[in-house]
């Protein structure tokens, strides 16, 4: 049944209202999975439009850029902007309010697409779990959205949590040599991401995944976020694979873009760098520590698996030409 229209305002986000903001999160995401942006900086509040009924948030929704397609790239590749929309559990079918705030999302992510290089065209898109399925259902009711890709979300839980430093401490000699590498393969990390890094890891992603490179803005955003680190396997003074991971709420290692040069593949490069992640996630204390992977790439579920890593759901994106 379609709730009955009731008196609203929208507009963006303001320092006063963290505590609206904390009261809608808990009951938005009270006892399920859901994908929530948390609001960032004051820089980024131009970004994040709050519906409100009184002084109560009733939605919420942000729009960003997640990757800017640098002039090498494919012409097919397509620059990306992503949004993310959450109501009030009771209001997941009000369509009225949903229409609204995906307007004035849907304006900001013009503007922001007016600001990209015009090298490539932009796709405006969002993923919501498996289990969001009204919400997802609203936008998918929309003609002109189009299935993008499916990607578990996997995730291992680790017996017993450690505390801080509990372990050798990373990057020393002995981690290395808990992880010992084929012949002619030597370890390489990072905790901060120079310019000559990005440089080189922007060519190796570009490299491994020519429609869909990471960009340098989502490198910059990825490398900020707190206790980041990347691990990497070099050969002949290259990297032969790679991935990052940084720590989430001071309790799950957050593992992404796990990637091997075509001609390393098959040698335990991928086991060896998530079984040293891991063990580095759990010296700082984390519970546990999460990944996505594409539904189709079978390749690299089996690695993950053995590594550890159970499936905990499917998160499902769909985009628009914008």
């Amino acid at each position: 049944m379609q709730p009955t229209a009731s008196a609203y305002s929208i507009r963006h986000f303001r320092e006063s209202d963290f505590p609206a903001l904390g009261a809608f999160y808990n009951q938005t995401a009270e006892r399920r999975r859901v994908t929530f942006w948390w609001v960032g900086d004051p820089e980024n509040w131009p970004n994040v439009y709050c519906a409100f009924e009184d002084d109560k948030i009733i939605a919420k929704g942000q729009v960003d850029v997640f990757s800017t397609m640098p002039p090498t790239a494919k012409p097919s590749s397509k620059h990306r902007i992503f949004f993310n929309l959450k109501t009030l559990p009771e209001r997941e079918t009000d369509t009225n309010l949903l229409g609204a705030m995906y307007e004035v999302l849907h304006a900001r992510a013009l503007e922001l697409k007016a600001l990209l290089p015009d090298t490539h065209g932009t796709l405006l898109g969002f993923g919501n779990y498996a289990e969001e399925a009204a919400n997802t259902g609203y936008f998918t009711s929309r003609p002109e959205f189009s299935p993008l890709k499916r990607q578990y979300r996997m995730c291992h839980t680790f017996a017993e949590r450690r505390s801080p430093d509990a372990d050798a401490t990373v990057g020393t000699e002995g981690s290395t040599n808990a992880f010992p590498l084929p012949d002619g393969y030597t370890w390489r990390e990072y905790d901060v991401l120079s310019s000559e890094l990005a440089d080189d890891y922007l060519a190796l992603d570009m490299e491994i995944w020519p429609e869909t490179p990471i960009g340098a803005d989502r490198l910059g955003d990825l490398s900020s976020r707190s206790g980041w680190r990347m691990l990497q396997i070099h050969a002949d003074g290259k990297a032969a694979a790679s991935l990052m991971y940084w720590v989430s709420d001071g309790e799950t290692g957050e593992i992404e873009e796990v990637l091997t040069r075509s001609k390393h593949r098959r040698r335990g490069l991928a086991s060896a760098l998530l079984n040293r992640a891991l063990s580095e996630i759990r010296s700082r204390g984390c519970a546990d520590a999460e990944l996505d992977v594409e539904a189709l790439n079978e390749d690299a579920l089996r690695v993950y698996q053995a590594a550890g890593f159970e499936i905990e759901t499917e998160e499902q994106r769909y985009a628009v030409e914008l």
